[in-house]
């Protein structure tokens, strides 16, 4: 008889390890703790770069909301929103959950050299044109080239939700400050200008006027908002919002109410403009069942106490110098009348921070407030060609690979189409939360990629795992051989 081995396997001549003991979660067993553990950094519960992303967001979020009045005086008034976004992407950078993209980097890198030599063009030639505003509009742009790192990209549902909760807060605030207004209860009072110091607080908006000329009632602005237009662009973008997540439906009603409660126009031009993109894409079942939703809802506003003041201003447009005209139709035809008298405008522009001066010229001469669109504004500036380039960028960094392009196009169409905040971080950078940040993974999805994936995702017909040779001795079903 040999020596018994002590410790290991008969016979086999392997040491015997001993079994490694994990501390079990109260009320769970081991193996049940490990794998809730697993599941949980997967999902990214729990991850600690989850909450730095998340923490981030939020931070961009209140800037571009509660903080959206503040500036920094220096000289000419600074969005707070600049410095904050910089620490932010600055802050997740270090901690290496921020990276750039590389398509969106060189169509920046070529945009910007396109404005920034027909800008040159324009100071040394035809004597106009401002560095600075050339040089915000670099520095405001440059925050559309990061994306957070492709593991925090299942995040943005959820930060499409914060939004929309932080766009809750604010919406009953604003049905409040109509709803008391209309009961007598309460007279509008500008709490924040009460409070900040003037020098704080950006100035030449239209912040609290009137639902109509005369009235005591001011339009909704949840205190915060530069201007109820502006208020209601991001209801509208919130709206679209939850009807892109497809979930808790019932704060587009919240936000349909709210949004009536502003009396402006823009706003609906902003749901109007995503509606349409949700309808193309969701296919015509989803438009039929949307339109009809739309039409009770129209209904109910009109029969609402502003009812009649939203139905007066729908041919607004059309109205020599009217509020609709001002944004929407003289500015058009300002731009085609300067191309008219001088053609080579339309290939370098008239110089960056123009508009604004041909904006003030015209108020001093005729006291009618001309608004230059975003879109507008850029052409007149910097050119077609230059104009046409900074386009190709916005595609590239916002829609492109977008999570959600319904919310992304109306962001871009609020920013180009409905206000003038190409250089206003303080609204242009909704941008970076609701698309920019996340592009790369779709939430989203058309009624035809939906398809699709249901089509990858079904089992095919089946197929041998390797081709089979059928002697030729056995019978076929034919009969032949």
């Amino acid at each position: 008889m040999g020596t018994p081995r002590t410790g290991a396997r008969a016979g086999t001549g392997l040491r015997r390890v001993a079994p490694t003991v994990r501390p079990a979660t109260p009320g769970l067993r081991a193996g049940a703790a490990t794998a809730a553990a697993r599941r949980a950094d997967a999902s990214g519960t729990t991850s600690t770069a989850d909450a730095r992303v998340m923490t981030g967001v939020t931070v961009v979020i209140v800037a571009l909301t509660v903080l959206q009045r503040f500036a920094l005086p220096l000289g000419s008034p600074v969005p707070v929103t600049i410095p904050v976004v910089a620490a932010v992407l600055g802050y997740l950078a270090y901690h290496g959950h921020v990276r750039d993209d590389g398509a969106s980097v060189r169509t920046y890198a070529l945009a910007m050299g396109a404005l920034t030599v027909f800008a040159l063009v324009d100071i040394v030639w035809r004597g106009t044109g401002s560095l600075t505003s050339l040089l915000l509009l670099v520095v405001t742009w440059a925050a559309l080239c990061f994306r957070v790192d492709e593991r925090r990209l299942h995040l943005f549902p959820r930060v499409q939700r914060r939004f929309e909760t932080f766009m809750l807060v604010f919406a009953a605030i604003g049905i409040l400050q109509v709803l008391l207004q209309f009961a007598g209860i309460w007279s509008y009072t500008d709490l924040l200008r009460s409070v900040v110091p003037r020098n704080l607080l950006f100035q030449g908006y239209n912040t609290s006027y009137p639902i109509e000329y005369g009235s005591p009632v001011i339009k909704a602005n949840a205190f915060v908002f530069v201007e109820p237009s502006v208020f209601s662009q991001f209801l509208a973008l919130a709206l679209l919002s939850v009807l892109s997540r497809g979930k808790e439906y019932w704060r587009v009603a919240v936000f349909a109410v709210a949004l009536v409660c502003t009396v402006t126009g823009t706003g609906i031009m902003v749901l109007g403009f995503g509606l349409m993109i949700l309808a193309v894409r969701r296919g015509g079942l989803w438009a039929v069942r949307a339109a009809v939703v739309l039409a009770v809802a129209g209904v109910a506003a009109l029969l609402s106490p502003v009812g009649p003041i939203l139905l007066s201003r729908t041919g607004e447009a059309g109205q020599t110098n009217s509020s609709g005209s001002l944004r929407f139709v003289q500015p058009y035809e300002y731009l085609l009348g300067r191309w008219s008298s001088d053609p080579w405008s339309i290939l370098t522009g008239l110089g960056p921070g123009q508009a604004d001066r041909i904006s003030d010229a015209i108020f001093a001469e005729t006291g009618l407030p001309i608004s230059f669109a975003g879109a507008v504004k850029m052409v007149l500036e910097y050119g077609v060609p230059a104009s046409v380039l900074a386009g190709v960028f916005l595609y590239v960094a916002v829609v492109r690979r977008s999570p959600a392009p319904t919310v992304a196009l109306a962001a871009i169409f609020l920013n180009a189409v409905t206000s003038s905040s190409f250089l206003a971080a303080n609204i242009f950078y909704v941008l970076l939360p609701m698309a920019v940040l996340f592009v790369g993974r779709r939430t989203e999805l058309s009624v035809w990629e939906r398809q699709r994936r249901q089509d990858e995702q079904s089992p095919g017909p089946l197929a041998a795992p390797f081709p089979v040779t059928v002697p030729s001795w056995i019978p076929t079903p034919g009969g032949t051989r």
